[in-house]
């Protein structure tokens, strides 16, 4: 398990170094990476769940990815027990996306739900991921 961490780490790593449309100081890049770290262990994802889901390649991810994303999104502070936190995603996103946008985004992305809160942030980050507001 140790070894699929450190692969998660190194890839997301990549993707926070450059590869992502936000902007990000060392110290967001440093708690993002531990967070995926933490929520890949707990939540026993795959390495490989976990690259689809941050490149937006929704099919076929299992319960296992999508919780791993909730429990980023958690961990963040996007969402609490399923509810979007408005104020924290402009906070952390409004400077990235634009104020503007981001409220655009969260009307018509906020009000999505699944059948439990794995499921919520799933349709959640795909929603944003599509509308280009990524939260990774």
């Amino acid at each position: 398990m140790k070894f699929a961490i450190v692969l998660v780490v190194a890839f997301i790593c990549a993707v926070v170094n450059g590869q992502t449309p936000l902007n990000l100081t060392e110290q967001q890049k440093l708690r993002a990476l531990q967070y995926s770290a933490e929520c890949l262990e707990k939540e026993k994802s795959t390495t490989d769940a976990a690259k689809a889901l941050i490149k937006g390649q929704f099919d076929g991810l299992d319960k296992n990815a999508k919780c791993f994303g909730n429990c980023f999104l958690e961990k963040a502070g996007f969402l609490i027990d399923g509810v979007v936190q408005p104020a924290v995603l402009s906070e952390k996103l409004g400077p990235n996306v634009g104020q503007d946008r981001l409220n655009a985004i969260m009307s018509k992305c906020n009000s999505l739900k699944g059948s439990d809160n794995c499921e919520t942030a799933f349709v959640l980050y795909q929603c944003y991921y599509k509308e280009h507001a990524s939260f990774f």
